[in-house]
């Protein structure tokens, strides 16, 4: 799947790129093609990608900085960096790294989907609130992997966000007091390093701080509701059974961490 939506979207780009007659633009794109390689071969390098996700992050990084411009690249690159950092995972280049701990191609889209998709639209239709969705969509995978990595250490206070019933770290749709305190301060530290870059109004920064804070527990109560009961979802109007694993669950969250952020900012700033 992550191979597809790879070359769909290299494909989108291409077409961006030609049709383009904003020369920055183009510019911006060449550059990203090379500077998201680099940054890209050097995670896989360091084992925090595998090959999937190597090739997958540089198609995100191309967009990142060919449609949003280095300071959403910033935005993009501290998600990633400070994901990393606060991993339970070894040092990076020892070779004791399992591999099962790189990130593959599904999960960096999982977290990256929607930016792409917002970038787009902000493009296409020269509408700059999709470039908020954009960044309140990064700001939802930073809180919600902050809160994961986190508050999965928190051994006394984590509870099933449904029903509050004690329940042991890293169960699925589990929320405990630092596992919180992490997703409000990504949202914070993504809101106020955006707030800064794009030189936005204190309204934004509010609303990307509340949508990102509110993604991260629609991806709990998601979690809990599907994974943890391991329900199978039938598509409407087909036959088709979908197992709703935590790659969907974290696509759906980041989406409407966007969303809400373009709605909100649409009728309330």
């Amino acid at each position: 799947m992550d191979r597809k939506l790879n070359a769909l979207l290299l494909f989108v780009g291409v077409v961006i790129f030609i049709v383009s007659a904003d020369p920055t633009q183009q510019w911006n794109i060449l550059v990203g093609i090379v500077l998201a390689s680099i940054f890209s071969f050097g995670a896989f390098v360091f084992k925090g990608l595998s090959l999937d996700g190597m090739f997958s992050a540089i198609v995100v990084g191309i967009f990142a900085f060919g449609l949003g411009g280095w300071k959403l690249a910033v935005v993009l690159v501290l998600f990633f960096v400070s994901s990393v950092a606060i991993s339970d995972r070894p040092t990076w280049g020892k070779n004791n790294i399992p591999e099962y701990s790189r990130r593959d191609g599904l999960q960096v889209w999982a977290n990256s989907f929607w930016m792409v998709v917002f970038l787009i639209c902000s493009t296409i239709f020269k509408a700059p609130i999709f470039l908020i969705g954009a960044i309140a969509a990064i700001a939802t995978a930073t809180s919600d992997t902050w809160a994961t990595e986190l508050g999965s250490k928190d051994r006394d206070n984590t509870y099933l966000i449904t029903t509050f019933e004690h329940v042991a770290p890293g169960t699925d749709g589990a929320i405990s007091v630092k596992g919180t305190g992490a997703a409000l301060f990504a949202a914070v530290m993504i809101s106020t390093v955006s707030v800064y870059v794009f030189s936005l109004h204190l309204s934004v920064f509010i609303i990307i701080l509340i949508t990102a804070f509110l993604g991260c527990f629609i991806d709990s109560y998601l979690g809990a509701i599907f994974q943890q009961n391991k329900r199978i979802v039938t598509v409407p109007a087909t036959k088709v059974e979908l197992k709703v694993s935590n790659n969907l669950v974290n696509t759906i969250s980041t989406g409407l961490g966007g969303l809400l952020a373009i709605i909100f900012k649409l009728f309330f700033a």
